[in-house]
């Protein structure tokens, strides 16, 4: 018996040190769960300042992409597009019987388009306008369509464009101020667009349905594509056209002594009851007033120098003579170089 117990208890002893030993090897020697702290070093990279861009006195149409990584200019029938970052310079030359009579940046990406001008092969044919993609990256240009038959003095005078319906809208304007407006489509077949004015003032696309609005400049209304009557603000006697955001709400000015004091927007569906007011605190021309994608408004103050966020009430200061807002800042002149003025 004393045996047997003595045989017992070595075997218990045995088991718990095994036990004892399996557990350290499986909890500590080989743990995967073993706490490690690193610690990341950062190497701080100094800010790069932008390229010193000149721009001649002589430049014209000058303008810059959605994002400010380029600018823009016409010279000597040249047009030049100039990285802001690096000064690296690209340009369109038009041949000889040719001229660039409209050009404009898409609103999202670094892509232009590019109306040029050219005598057609026979004097009964009249003028030919070449509708035109530039994409500034990839330095691509790829035709979109023609417009034929039209007289010298016919120029485009605008075009918009809508990057989700991938619909162009072209304003022509002869010499007589009758303006034409051109629609193509995605399939790049073009047809000419009923409108309720001879001649069409400001215009602007909408973002998720095809749809174009514009101002008459005869009677000073607003209509809207594919609709007979114009938008009925009843408390907007002089209503002028401002702009449009990425949410297809519509922004119109009240002209009263030509200039604009409050801001009524909403959608074209919109009852007239259903448009929301902005006050702008002071008379200004509609030109000075921009409205970006998200439906912030600014308004340019050209003798001060400064831009103010209406709804926050915060001004930016720039210097030289404004050229253009972007997505995230001012561009302006000042003796001679490009200026850019963020907005934060």
């Amino acid at each position: 018996m004393k045996t047997f117990r003595k045989i017992t208890s070595w075997i218990i002893v045995s088991l718990v040190v095994q036990f004892a030993g399996l557990f350290y090897i499986n909890n500590y020697f080989l743990s995967s769960n073993t706490e490690i702290k690193t610690k990341k070093i950062v190497k701080s990279e100094p800010k790069k300042d932008d390229a010193v861009v000149k721009i001649p006195d002589d430049a014209t149409n000058i303008s810059t992409s959605f994002d400010g990584m380029y600018i823009s200019y016409y010279e000597e029938n040249t047009l030049k597009i100039i990285n802001t970052k690096n000064g690296n310079e690209k340009n369109i030359y038009f041949k000889n019987g040719s001229k660039m009579s409209f050009y404009k940046w898409l609103k999202d990406r670094n892509r232009m388009l590019i109306a040029e001008k050219q005598s057609s092969d026979s004097e009964d044919d009249g003028y030919i306008f070449n509708l035109e993609y530039y994409e500034v990256d990839k330095d691509i240009k790829e035709n979109i369509k023609k417009l034929k038959d039209l007289s010298s003095k016919t120029e485009i005078e605008d075009i918009q464009e809508s990057p989700l319906t991938n619909v162009i809208y072209i304003k022509t304007k002869d010499s007589g101020e009758r303006t034409n407006i051109y629609r193509i489509n995605i399939m790049n077949e073009m047809e000419k667009v009923k409108t309720n004015s001879c001649i069409v003032g400001n215009m602007g696309i909408l973002s998720l349905k095809d749809k174009l609005i514009y101002e008459d400049d005869i009677y000073h209304k607003i209509y809207v594509t594919g609709q007979d009557e114009p938008l009925n603000l009843s408390s907007v006697k002089n209503p002028v056209w401002v702009g449009v955001d990425d949410d297809d709400r519509v922004y119109i000015g009240d002209m009263q002594d030509n200039k604009v004091s409050n801001l009524y927007y909403g959608n074209i569906d919109d009852t007239n009851k259903n448009y929301q007011t902005i006050n702008i605190g002071e008379s200004v021309n509609a030109s000075d007033i921009y409205v970006n994608k998200s439906g912030k408004v600014y308004v340019n103050n050209n003798l001060k120098g400064e831009v103010k966020d209406i709804s926050s009430g915060k001004t930016y200061t720039y210097h030289g003579q404004f050229v253009q807002m972007y997505d995230n800042g001012i561009i302006s002149v000042s003796d001679g170089k490009l200026v850019k003025t963020l907005l934060n």
